[in-house]
């Protein structure tokens, strides 16, 4: 125990405490009878904080000023068995001080401690001690102070207690201040101190919102709102030194002490006791802060965990928690966890060598005790090195279970380490693959996984080892920057296998290079620079059955190729059908995605989105995570595509939380633009863009993202009103498309916005050329959607009852198709034209579709615009009623069409590649919206409501 001695002097004006002045006056009475010949002791006892030791000061100083002599003595934890507290007190060395403690009052001269010299006989020595006392009260009244005595060694308490009891008759006050819920050495004798006549207790509670008030005034320099009296009573519980911490710093802040303030005072209330507790910890119970140390360590931990680190009993780290949670270092509830603030402060305190110590003795003992591999992964992951064999295998057993980025880094630490070096290069080979696989689960961006699998190439021998791994960097590296060096590596693998195989190739041979070659297909596909020669390619390889992951993913190429050459809708359907039907469940890769937006553009948007539904809700618990991006984004487009705005904005925003700074696939960026272009709001779709064109320099190379990017600029081009730099940007689209080789209609249809955008600005015959030749890609295309676009294209370069007469043709070809958006903005041209050729009657009928259309959608701006012409037509506003067919979900409306026509649970789930239970999930949900008790209570009007889906190919009403 180390302690601090000195004689308190008057020194001008005493001071006058803002708190606990009740508890003052009676220490001054107490003094008052000791004066006058009664030996008498005071136990003031209180928590940390709550002002024991500033009561001591005031009342030190009162005290001096009466003509008392005050000694006083403050004993800290660690050094009981360094110095007797009462030897500093009463015979203090006229030595040089020692650095005084912070709670050492500034008039007190701080004593240097000697150490014990072995055994005293203790009757000799208190007589001794029992002679000075008299000593000093034979110049006058005396009081000795000792602060935080529970520190302080028992000898000095027994003999301060032995001093009081011979000095009855004396002017002597002893006061004894004591720390509750930090035990000492001296607690037990403070007990039965207290327990005589002679001692009375002073019990230091927390503050009112009087004692609050006055300590704000004196901070502040005048009164307060009382919300905010009450509010800082409440948040520091009335603890005087929380509140004098919390006062100052608002004060430094600029924060008045008014009820405008109320909403930022548990903020900085934390941020203060943030700063306060390591300092309570430090001055506190050894107990404590082993147990806060292995508390802050663990993160989160049961008793047990805890006692073995801290190396205390299980019921001293009971205590210890309930002292932490005392002073809110932990939070209510179990198991313990520590305020996060709070933590850091304890980590920080520590040296490097030792958290690191402590961090791998924690791993032993979570290990030991038979907690998740994950759980001790999460402190292996924080050290330095991994240099022992079972951090390895605990690190692999959670990349199996669930990986996160800090194991996937710690194992390739280990890889690259010492340890890692002495692998053969096979085992080297397959570890790299394994944590690819896991970082693909763990980060957004592939860039750790894509790394892992070129370490893996990298000592990898021959080109037949070469191609499974060859084949997993391309399926990564789709749509992102490496997807060219991807291309590169299997035409470099393919050339490799053949000089390999020569004429006599064996059927094992000819599957891997079947793997290889769908792969390149697959990666060709987004590439627009290889795009020619991978569509020659394609176009002599036999259609694959679709039994082999290979032949899938071929499957889904050659759909890809289909839907971009625009020949026939019919064929690119069957063949990414045929692709899905065979897929894997529950995967959201590149397959899926693919498959999907073909089917999507072939107007089977039931059939993609059941298919992007069921890899969206994979059985597996850590899925890939950019391909998972890459899906949403995708079914984003769709949703958008049929109308369904919200439903479209909510997966768009989910497809671009990043976890990290590399971000979302660009898919992702297009899809929330075109989201925010129809919710009105341009110029934040423009910054959208804006930032992935920063982040993807290489974006011109890809087929999808490149002419959607494209497409998307121009319409925001459009609302923010420069048409030239839009139709710049929608011609650049049709060129990068020509030279390409993409014959697609509606794949990014940058010829329709070019159309009326020449046609509002009077240059119909500008757009004459376009329009046919996207009519006849349309035609050939066959789809309803196609064909009414062109339509509503034609339209655009007519005038009079022909231009109303094409739009009507569209509508009615549109009302055939899912895109209910399209449709919804054919309407209200149509009204429009009408109404300019006098015809209003005529006119509010479209524009009442167009606006009940626009609202279901989601697509507010043109409900808006549709309005403002419904009035100028003399028609009223429509209302708009809640019908509860509109609440079903895309999903859900699918599916209760087709259980309307009967067909049952396992037929649908059979069409729509989802399981009987995900049916009878949005059934029930169905069944609640529209209050129905069943399938028989479905309304008849299901499939003929406005967007209804269509049923599934392969379901008829009677099947």
């Amino acid at each position: 125990m180390v302690v601090t001695a000195g004689a308190v002097r008057a020194h001008g004006p005493t001071r006058s405490p803002d708190t606990h002045t009740a508890e003052l006056e009676a220490l001054l009475r107490h003094a008052a009878d000791a004066r006058a010949g009664a030996a008498r002791a005071v136990l003031v006892r209180g928590p940390a904080g709550i002002g024991r030791t500033h009561l001591l000061s005031v009342a030190s100083e009162r005290l001096a000023a009466e003509g008392m002599t005050v000694r006083r003595v403050t004993g800290l934890p660690g050094g009981a068995a360094v110095v007797r507290a009462v030897d500093v007190l009463l015979e203090p060395p006229p030595e040089m001080p020692l650095p005084t403690s912070p709670e050492t009052s500034p008039e007190t001269t701080p004593a240097r401690p000697t150490a014990a010299a072995g055994p005293r006989d203790t009757h000799r020595d208190w007589h001794r001690l029992l002679r000075h006392t008299l000593d000093l009260l034979a110049g006058g009244p005396t009081a000795l102070v000792i602060d935080d005595a529970q520190w302080c060694d028992e000898a000095s308490l027994r003999c301060a207690d032995f001093i009081l009891r011979r000095s009855a008759a004396q002017p002597l006050l002893i006061v004894l201040a004591q720390r509750t819920g930090a035990p000492g050495p001296g607690t037990r004798v403070l007990t039965e101190i207290l327990a005589q006549d002679r001692c009375a207790l002073l019990e230091l509670g927390p503050l009112g919102e009087p004692g609050t008030q006055r300590m704000i005034t004196r901070v502040f320099g005048g009164p307060a709102d009382p919300l905010f009296v009450r509010r800082c009573t409440e948040t520091t519980g009335g603890n005087p030194l929380l509140l004098d911490r919390l006062l100052r710093t608002l004060r430094t802040v600029g924060i008045p002490p008014d009820a405008d303030a109320l909403h930022q005072l548990s903020t900085v209330h934390q941020t203060v006791l943030t700063s306060l507790i390591p300092d309570f910890l430090a001055a506190g119970p050894r107990p404590a802060r082993q147990v806060a140390t292995a508390l802050a360590v663990l993160g989160r931990a049961a008793v047990d965990p805890l006692a073995a680190l801290s190396g205390l009993s299980g019921r001293r780290v009971e205590s210890a928690l309930s002292c932490l949670r005392h002073i809110e270092a932990v939070l209510p509830g179990s198991p313990p966890r520590m305020r996060e603030g709070i933590r850091t402060a304890v980590l920080a305190a520590l040296d490097g060598p030792e958290l690191q110590g402590l961090r791998v003795r924690a791993a032993r003992v979570l290990s030991d005790a038979g907690h998740p591999a994950a759980e001790v992964a999460e402190q292996l992951a924080l050290l330095d090195r991994i240099d022992e064999p079972w951090m390895f295998a605990v690190l692999r057993d959670a990349l199996a279970e669930a990986p996160t980025p800090a194991t996937v880094r710690a194992a390739g630490r280990w890889l690259r380490g010492g340890p890692g070096r002495g692998l053969t290069a096979t085992e080297r080979r397959d570890l790299h693959v394994e944590l690819a696989r896991a970082a693909s689960r763990t980060f957004v961006a592939p860039a750790h996984a894509l790394w892992h699998l070129r370490q893996a190439l990298a000592v990898t021998p021959g080109p037949r080892e070469q191609a499974p791994v060859a084949v997993q960097y391309a399926m990564m590296a789709l749509g992102t920057r490496r997807a060219p060096e991807a291309l590169r590596l299997l035409e470099r693998v393919l050339d490799d296998l053949r000089d390999a195989a020569g004429a006599g190739a064996e059927p094992a041979d000819r599957e891997v290079r079947v793997t290889v070659e769908s792969a390149l297909l697959a990666t060709a596909v987004n590439d627009r620079t290889a795009l020619p020669a991978a569509r020659a390619r394609a176009a002599s390889m036999p259609v694959p059955s679709g039994h082999s992951p290979a032949d899938r993913r071929l499957l889904a190429a050659l759909s890809a190729f289909a839907a971009l050459d625009g020949g026939s809708a019919r064929r690119a359907a069957a063949l990414a059908r045929q692709a899905l039907r065979a897929d894997e469940p529950g995967t959201a890769g590149w397959g899926v995605f693919c498959s999907s937006a073909v089917l999507a553009l072939a107007d089977s948007v039931d059939e993609a989105l059941a298919a992007l539904d069921h890899a969206l809700s994979p059985a597996e618990a850590h899925p890939p995570l950019w391909p998972r991006r890459a899906a949403l984004a995708g079914r984003s487009l769709i949703l958008h595509g049929i109308g369904d705005v919200p439903a479209a904005a909510r997966d768009a925003w989910a497809a671009v939380e990043v976890v990290g700074p590399a971000g979302a696939p660009p898919l992702a960026h297009i899809a929330l633009s075109s989201v925010l272009l129809s919710q009105g709001e341009a110029p934040q779709a423009g910054a959208v863009l804006d930032a992935l064109a920063r982040t993807a320099p290489d974006l011109d190379r890809s087929v999808w993202e490149w002419h959607h990017y494209l497409y998307t600029r121009g319409r925001i081009l459009r609302e923010l009103g420069d048409l030239e730099g839009a139709l710049e940007l929608w011609r650049r689209c049709g060129r990068s498309q020509e030279e390409a080789g993409i014959a697609n209609p509606v794949l990014a249809p940058w010829w329709l916005p070019t159309a009326t955008t020449l046609g509002r600005l009077g240059r119909g015959a500008e757009a004459a050329g376009i329009v046919a030749a996207a009519r006849e890609r349309a035609r050939c295309w066959g789809t309803a959607r196609a064909m009414g676009l062109g339509m509503v294209a034609a339209a655009s370069v007519v005038e009079g009852r022909g231009r109303t007469a094409l739009l009507a043709e569209a509508v009615g070809l549109l009302a055939e198709s899912p895109a209910r958006l399209e449709l919804a903005k054919a309407e209200y041209q149509l009204g429009r034209e009408l109404l300019a050729l006098g015809d209003a009657c005529g006119a509010r009928g479209h524009l009442r579709q167009a606006i009940g259309l626009a609202t279901r959608c989601g697509y507010h701006v043109l409900a808006a615009i549709a309005r403002d012409a419904l009035v100028t037509a003399g028609g009223r506003m429509p209302q708009l009623a809640a019908i509860p067919l509109d609440s079903l979900t895309h999903s859900e409306r699918r599916i209760a069409t087709l259980a309307q026509s009967g067909h049952s649970n396992k037929k649908i789930a059979g069409a729509l590649f989802i399981t009987p239970r995900t049916v009878e999930m949005h059934l029930t949900n169905v069944y609640r919206k529209l209050d129905v008790r069943g399938r028989a209570d479905l309304p008849r009007d299901l499939g003929g409501h406005p967007g209804a889906p269509r049923p599934a190919d392969g379901l008829s009403a009677t099947s």
